[in-house]
């Protein structure tokens, strides 16, 4: 299995990557899970993107009560589409503290049981990515150190811009002009030299 690398030499490819980087100053180590979010059939025919960008934004705002779930993440990005054999679906990526949390696939999951079960009230379905990994030609999920070039490589050059791919783009598919297709945490203030990540051993 292979990510297809897409044409990606835009804006919001270098502004997510950026964003990514930003993170890898900060920590050591990042372990990063790819979750898409969406909804069951009966469901996603009649869903709109603004009931899925309102459920993502619940599950975003609702992490401070589920640290078993989110404690140490540290950033996340958003992707939303619509295609009509999905209905309105989220590609997502978090973003956790390796130094703290190790189980990509294991917290994968309960990322979407949590979106299930609780924040759609059972009419959402999921796919934990990291669960498929090894599969992956080009892998840019799951433990990443800081000094792993080949595997930040791999998250920010085929993991990003598959993503960010054009098809089932909302682009024309949007509510309103202020909608936008792709959300992401906060970039972090620079540390001083001192507090640079350091490689580990």
């Amino acid at each position: 299995m292979n990510h297809t690398k897409p044409t990606s030499n835009t804006k919001t490819h270098r502004s997510v990557n950026n964003y990514i980087n930003s993170l890898h100053d900060q920590y050591s180590k990042i372990l990063a899970i790819r979750v898409d979010l969406g909804y069951l059939k009966e469901h996603s025919e009649q869903a709109l993107l603004s009931h899925i960008k309102k459920d993502v934004k619940k599950l975003l705002d609702n992490r401070r009560g589920k640290p078993s779930i989110f404690q140490d993440q540290v950033g996340y990005v958003v992707k939303y589409e619509n295609a009509p054999a999905k209905g309105p679906h989220a590609h997502a990526l978090f973003l956790y503290d390796g130094q703290h949390v190790q189980k990509d696939a294991y917290i994968g999951d309960q990322i979407g049981k949590y979106w299930s079960e609780n924040i759609t009230a059972g009419k959402g379905v999921h796919h934990n990515c990291n669960r498929d990994k090894d599969k992956y030609k080009d892998c840019g999920i799951g433990m990443i150190n800081h000094a792993d070039s080949h595997k930040r490589e791999n998250l920010l050059n085929h993991v990003v811009p598959y993503m960010l791919k054009a098809d089932q783009s909302i682009d024309d598919l949007r509510e309103n002009g202020r909608e936008r297709a792709i959300t992401k945490g906060i970039t972090p203030k620079p540390k001083s030299g001192a507090g640079r990540p350091r490689s580990s051993h």
